[in-house]
């Protein structure tokens, strides 16, 4: 249809409008927390090699913070967003420096003595790049003596590439640091990326606004960051120093660095870090000027949102009394011992509240849904800016909580095995008729009930995806309810749901899998995700022996074998006592082989893997995987 964004309707300025009165907006603070010592601004675009550019901050101008909320943007997510537009290098205290909003996450830089530790290093090396020359050209030039990974998320480990040179990782000159074992960090650091990356990836783009034109009628922020770069460079270097025990400490650049290690909370691997020369601390993405994910948009393991405040409450014990000043991974720091510990305290309170209140209706019968509804924040903790739903919700957070602690089913038979969404909505349309569908569809709108109207209109679209009459009114009913969000990822899953009802699918922006995090699985994760690609139904009779031989650059080889049976793709280290095919390479090219079999003749030509035995099997196994299409539909069938 091609007909573009349309302007709010008369029900959701009015919506918006009266939820400014629910908001403190004459609250200044935080930008003024924001703009506090700025030493540089960005530079202008971040660009790749090839000159594409990845991020512009003009782009975002439309933010100024003099400019009045426009009336398809919820006022509250207006604000956050003007604070998030502002972007360039600043001094955090002393010794410590932020590059903030040049990519979604930020580059923390620490000066020490004699070298530069960098705590997270945003999530493109372009990024990156970028980060570090503003910190040469303005702070120091001193060299990177330490890399500190937060957690096991892209966006705080994907710049590092920008920040070290391999080499002098490798050598042991630079060490990176990080939480959990180096074989558990790894697994989920890349598992998460990869295993389900393009289902992952997809919903992404949705959930950031990845899709949508810059503008006040398309994509606003992320709410935790400014956006997400199109078309970056991802990078993985594997730590090398675990921290796996609360009050470890290290002499980092001529400073002691103490750490909390906080598992599974934000993400499976986390921890806190605490500079006591400095009073500076970061609870990595445990403490924001957001309520985060319980349960990702995106999609990810669910959190436990008891660890989260438990871990923040630890914290609050062991230097509460200290503490100086917050710097996030995310978002812009907080000063003051009284701020920061009211602060910590507001999003362990907001965490607690959210898990205690679900179960605890959850314990009285209710369903995820019906909780979820029913749950509000106590006004002391609503009115907190840190405590509203710029990256998670209250209302799907809630959901998570009872997915976490019960599971997927609500509790209802009726969901316990229901018919497909097509087959409902054929059934539904059947019943009724198309033509009653879409007049209830139009009341719907007509009332300001765009909740209802998306969800009837979900029937004539999906029993009839040609519908054009249908996908224009669902398109028009999701337009109105991502004005009125006030979370930017609502926000971002509508309008780009109402922009392909009206235009097709658009092109992917967002990947989480990269050549670098692929040779960077461990051997056990890279069968893994071998495993997900093979179509069980077409292997079910199939019996498949391969020998693999993993070499390494000293060319010492780590045998392992894999065979398929039943369907199955199992793998194991080890030697096969009866292979039908031996593949001796190195990890990534053994990566090619097991992803791409059809190729790996040709390596074998060009001597770079050795095959022995019978290369036919590559043919036979070829043939029973799937290739993931990166642009699976989500509105339709």
């Amino acid at each position: 249809m091609g007909q573009g964004p349309k302007q709010p309707s008369a029900a959701t300025v009015e919506a918006n409008r009266a939820a400014a009165a629910r908001y403190a907006l004459d609250d200044r603070t935080d930008f003024a927390d924001a703009d506090r010592d700025l030493i540089a601004p960005l530079p202008g675009r971040v660009l790749r090699e090839d000159g594409l550019v990845l991020f512009d901050p003009r782009d975002f101008e439309f933010l100024a913070e003099d400019a009045p909320c426009p009336d398809s943007v919820n006022p509250s997510l207006w604000r956050q967003s003007q604070i998030l537009s502002k972007g360039g290098l600043y001094k955090v205290v002393d010794g410590v420096y932020q590059v903030r909003n040049n990519d979604i996450a930020n580059l923390t830089v620490v000066e020490g003595e004699d070298g530069l530790v960098v705590v997270d290093c945003a999530g493109s090396v372009e990024s990156a790049r970028q980060g570090m020359a503003l910190v040469r050209e303005h702070i120091s030039d001193k060299p990177v003596a330490a890399v500190v990974y937060t957690h096991t998320h892209a966006d705080h480990y994907g710049g590092v590439k920008g920040i070290v040179d391999p080499a002098d990782v490798a050598s042991g000159k630079v060490p990176i640091l990080a939480p959990g074992t180096v074989a558990s960090f790894d697994k989920f650091a890349i598992s998460e990326n990869v295993i389900a990356g393009t289902a992952m990836s997809r919903r992404a783009s949705y959930a950031f606004g990845s899709l949508l034109d810059k503008n006040p009628l398309g994509h606003i922020t992320c709410g935790i960051g400014i956006g997400l770069p199109a078309g970056f460079t991802l990078s993985y270097l594997s730590p090398t120093d675990p921290i796996t025990e609360t009050g470890t400490k290290r002499q980092l650049a001529g400073l002691e660095f103490e750490f909390l290690y906080a598992p599974d909370t934000e993400a499976p691997e986390e921890m806190h870090i605490w500079i006591p020369q400095l009073g500076a601390l970061t609870c990595a993405e445990n403490a924001n000027h957001t309520l985060h994910n319980v349960q990702t948009l995106r999609g990810a393991r669910t959190r436990d949102a008891r660890n989260f405040a438990r871990y923040l409450d630890e914290t609050l014990q062991r230097w509460g009394d200290d503490v100086r000043v917050h710097y996030g991974t995310h978002t812009w720091p907080v000063w003051g011992n009284q701020q920061v510990t009211g602060f910590l305290e507001a999003q362990r309170d907001t965490y607690k509240y959210i898990h205690d209140q679900a179960l605890r209706l959850a314990n009285r019968g209710l369903t995820p849904l019906e909780a979820a509804e029913e749950i509000e924040l106590p006004e002391e903790l609503a009115r907190t800016w840190s405590s509203r739903g710029y990256h998670g919700t209250l209302h799907h957070d809630v959901r998570a909580v009872f997915t976490k602690e019960l599971g997927t089913w609500d509790g209802d038979p009726v969901s316990l095995n229901p018919h497909t969404p097509v087959d409902t909505a054929r059934r539904l349309v059947a019943m009724v008729g198309t033509d009653a569908v879409l007049a209830e569809g139009r009341r719907a709108i007509e009332d300001a009930d765009y909740r209802w109207a998306a969800q009837i209109l979900h029937a004539a679209v999906f029993a009839d995806p040609g519908n054009e009459e249908a996908r224009a009114l669902q398109a028009d009913a999701y337009e109105q309810l991502g004005y009125q969000a006030e979370g930017p990822q609502w926000r971002g899953i509508y309008l780009s749901a109402a922009q392909e009802l009206r235009d097709g699918i658009s092109p992917a922006t967002v990947v989480t899998a990269s050549p670098d995090t692929i040779a960077s699985m461990p051997i056990d994760t890279l069968f893994d995700y071998a495993a997900v690609h093979l179509n069980g139904p077409r292997a079910a009779d199939a019996d498949i022996r391969i020998a693999v031989n993993v070499t390494d650059a000293t060319g010492a080889n780590r045998p392992w074998h894999l065979w398929i049976r039943r369907g199955v793709l199992h793998a194991r280290p080890g030697t096969s006592p009866d292979p039908q095919l031996t593949v001796t390479a190195a990890k990534e090219l053994v990566a090619a082989v097991l992803l791409q079999p059809a190729g790996a003749v040709e390596l074998a030509r060009a001597g770079r893997i050795d095959l022995e035995g019978d290369t036919g099997v590559l043919d036979t196994y070829a043939a029973l995987l799937d290739d993931f299409e990166p642009l699976f539909p989500i509105v339709t069938p």
